[in-house]
């Protein structure tokens, strides 16, 4: 009886001691947590109002508002994982106070009890926890953020929000794209903004053999520099990268002020391209071929 006694007393105390050092575990978790919410409100409050975007089509929507409604999706996401916390630690201190009364109870039933638990939470709740723990490691682990431009499963778009179990992308043409958070982490997808802004453009072109190299280099050459979209922070390059029959091919790379400029970059760059072309007359091999066809005189039959 006395041996018992001291048993239980025992159990208790070690009972009693785990429970402190989950408490402390618990408190300095909570407070990570809040530095960490902290940190990602000041983030998207300074991110810029043209970065929330994929594209500039829907330049005339109301910023603050998103701004407002990611912070919003920030706190709820944060307030959920507390409460899981919480719950997580009302339910270890239940199983840490019935360890002195499991001496009680015959070991097979305890084996069977746990066994059967097991295997339903296993089966009925794993793709719920499965993205409940990745969707943690995405936000934790920064890989991906509310703001970044990504590519996943070829969808472009920006991420409106990451909650505990989707990642939610805005795509270029505005529509939403939910990925599961296990997809995130089982499949490679491309993130624009996980280091720095800027994106490295290229543009890609022919021209006739005919046509004065020199020239065409030095058009291409200033024909990012009208562009808002173009950044400084290195001169553009030009080379020929290929032979055709017809052709030589030529790239043109410039950087793009952040991802979500590199396509409007693109754009200015070929149409400043166009224009010069037709204003040196300077030829492609698809204007020569067609020429060529226009030129050829019909074949009497």
């Amino acid at each position: 009886m006395l041996s018992t006694i001291n048993l239980l007393q025992t159990e208790a105390v070690v009972a009693a001691a785990i429970t402190v050092l989950v408490l402390v575990g618990f408190f300095l978790l909570r407070r990570h947590l809040m530095s960490l919410e902290k940190g990602r409100k000041k983030r998207i409050t300074k991110v810029k109002d043209k970065d929330f975007f994929a594209t500039h089509i829907n330049e005339h929507v109301d910023v603050a508002t998103i701004k407002q409604q990611n912070l919003d999706s920030l706190e709820k996401r944060f307030t959920i994982t507390k409460r899981a916390l919480y719950g997580a630690l009302l339910v270890g201190i239940v199983l840490l106070g019935t360890i002195p009364l499991m001496g009680q109870f015959p070991s097979t039933i305890l084996s069977i009890v746990v066994a059967c638990i097991s295997v339903v939470v296993g089966i009925a709740a794993k793709p719920v926890i499965e993205n409940l723990i990745c969707g943690l490691v995405l936000c934790f682990g920064k890989l991906a953020r509310i703001g970044d431009i990504v590519l996943v499963d070829g969808e472009y778009g920006s991420i409106e929000d990451v909650t505990l179990t989707h990642c939610i992308i805005r795509r270029w043409d505005w529509l939403r794209y939910v990925v599961p958070n296990s997809s995130m982490m089982t499949k490679e997808f491309l993130n624009y903004s996980l280091r720095d802004n800027h994106r490295w453009v290229h543009v890609e072109f022919w021209v006739d053999y005919k046509a004065d190299i020199s020239l065409v280099e030095q058009i291409a050459i200033v024909s990012p520099e009208s562009s808002e979209y173009y950044s400084k922070a290195e001169a553009p390059r030009f080379w020929i990268v290929d032979f055709t029959p017809e052709s030589a091919k030529c790239m043109l790379v410039a950087w793009a002020t952040s991802a979500a400029d590199g396509w409007m970059l693109s754009i200015d760059i070929r149409k400043n391209l166009l224009l010069e072309f037709q204003k040196h007359n300077i030829q492609t091999h698809m204007q020569r071929i067609q020429f060529n066809k226009e030129d050829k005189p019909k074949q009497k039959g």
